[in-house]
């Protein structure tokens, strides 16, 4: 055999080698992400954090200056925002639970495949909110978390409130079985 043949050789036997090697992660990570959609239905339901579905509702609706009692505008004192939500750690809570969201949406869309729109949707939304909390984070570490909290921490609120609607009205028009269970944990 001559170097020409033994060099041809060594470059298949690397070339090989890195196709498996791209082979091989690219299987792990369809698992991955395989397990995250074809999880157990409660185990998706309870990675949902509890969060006060009445504040996240009044803040939101005060955004848009909506309220059920009456038709009038009534603005939320900044302070009310922050003890209606948990202030920083509450907005994480939300922030954590949008993956959630878009994993069971992602979950649905193995029967319903519409749900892929609305998926797309809730990440773009999620998006938004980890931007929101991240500038919360940044005027935390500034001093500023007080003064900006309101604008920011109301916007996340409102996002998230409309996502968690999405999903309910998302599972509703599939007639999932599981819409009941979804009510009680969002």
């Amino acid at each position: 055999m001559n170097s020409h043949e033994l060099i041809f050789l060594v470059g298949i036997v690397i070339f090989l080698a890195i196709l498996l090697g791209i082979a091989i992660y690219s299987l792990r990570r369809h698992s991955r992400k395989r397990g995250v959609v074809d999880g157990d239905w409660t185990k998706l339901l309870k990675r949902i954090e509890a969060v006060d579905r009445n504040n996240v509702k009044l803040v939101a609706l005060d955004l848009i200056g909506y309220t059920q009692e009456s038709s009038e505008s009534t603005q939320i004192a900044a302070t009310d925002i922050w003890d209606l939500i948990g202030g920083l750690e509450g907005l994480e809570v939300l922030e954590q639970n949008c993956a959630v969201l878009i994993d069971l949406a992602f979950y649905l869309q193995q029967w319903y495949p519409e749900a892929l729109a609305v998926a797309e949707s809730l990440r773009l939304n999620a998006r938004e909110i980890e931007w929101h909390v991240s500038r919360l984070r940044a005027a935390s570490q500034t001093g500023k978390l007080r003064n900006s909290f309101p604008d920011y921490a109301q916007r996340a609120i409102a996002t998230y409130y409309l996502m968690t609607k999405n999903v309910l009205a998302l599972y509703e028009k599939s007639n999932f079985p599981g819409l009941i269970e979804l009510q009680r944990a969002l």
